[in-house]
């Protein structure tokens, strides 16, 4: 229900609030200008105004005092929890301290992000705000801003090719890609390009979704196809994969770095113009100025930049 007559405030200045709070704490004209920094003439225009406003003296004059009226008295309180509160609003930032909060933040990754940022991001978020409960959610990159939009998490991190003007981005960092395979099982020539990664089989994912890759929209731009004899779901499978069978992956570099401890495969950077693409956080707009949402990805931006450098 909307009981707030919005036309009612064109003739109230809330300015004048802080005028008669002055006022009514001064019992003076000139130290309540004092108090507001501002000129004795300015302050009696206020005090007309008042008086024109609330119908009545607010302050009248006794001797060489001036005294609060009866209705003034009686609205004092009421005028000083209004200007509190309305202080109150403009300090929400400042009364934010993460080491007392005691909160729930719910963002998504998917599963190679997940893998690479949870642990710096869980340890600093354990040192930084221990009342805070991270919830990562496992949604595909496909829903993931929909559930942004529907409040069902406050931030999306990944690839987000088409954003919204209610979608405030954030670059991480741009990722180039890696071909990944086992070189006791195939061989591949000193430099790879497109038409070579036509002439070897692929397992590919699709974690990301089922629609072609940006290696599958490059190959027909050139009129050129890949051979995909598997599929995986997430990416992470893939390095047991190729250990056991000749099988080429081509995979972003972010993800190639999880596979370090596979020694036996070998993981070469593809210098190939357009492979590349920018992984983003996405907040809402409805949390632009929200400090829980700016200072998780604050957490999560030192985190990356932890592990990957600064943005290139």
């Amino acid at each position: 229900m909307d009981n707030v007559d919005h036309t009612s405030f064109r003739r109230l200045d809330l300015n004048l609030l802080v005028a008669f709070d002055a006022l009514l704490v001064e019992g003076n004209v000139t130290r309540a200008a004092a108090r507001l920094c501002i000129g004795q003439p300015a302050m009696s225009h206020a005090l007309a105004r008042l008086r024109e406003l609330f119908g009545d003296d607010i302050l009248y004059r006794d001797g060489a005092a001036m005294r609060p009226s009866t209705r003034a008295r009686a609205l004092a309180p009421r005028v000083r929890a209004l200007l509190e509160e309305i202080q109150s609003l403009a300090k929400i930032d400042e009364d934010f301290d993460v080491a007392k909060i005691s909160a729930q933040f719910r963002m998504a990754l998917n599963d190679p992000l997940e893998a690479l940022l949870l642990p710096g991001l869980v340890a600093r978020l354990r040192l930084a705000a221990p009342g805070l409960t991270l919830a990562v959610r496992p949604i595909s990159a496909s829903q993931q801003l929909a559930q942004l939009d529907a409040g069902e998490i406050q931030l999306a991190t990944g690839y987000f090719p088409q954003l919204s003007s209610v979608h405030d981005a954030s670059l991480l960092h741009r990722t180039s890609f890696c071909c990944i395979y086992n070189p006791a099982l195939l061989t591949l020539p000193e430099h790879i390009d497109l038409q070579c990664l036509t002439q070897y089989p692929h397992i590919h994912t699709t974690y990301t979704g089922d629609s072609p890759g940006l290696l599958d929209r490059l190959l027909q731009e050139h009129g050129l196809q890949r051979q995909i004899v598997a599929y995986t779901a997430t990416p992470l499978s893939i390095p047991f994969v190729v250990k056991q069978s000749p099988l080429i992956a081509v995979l972003p570099e972010l993800v190639t770095r999880l596979f370090s401890r596979h020694s036996d495969l070998c993981i070469r950077p593809l210098l190939i113009e357009g492979m590349s693409f920018p992984i983003s956080m996405v907040a809402h707009r409805r949390d632009h100025s929200d400090p829980l949402t700016r200072f998780v990805m604050e957490q999560v931006r030192q985190t990356v930049q932890a592990l990957l450098g600064e943005v290139a």
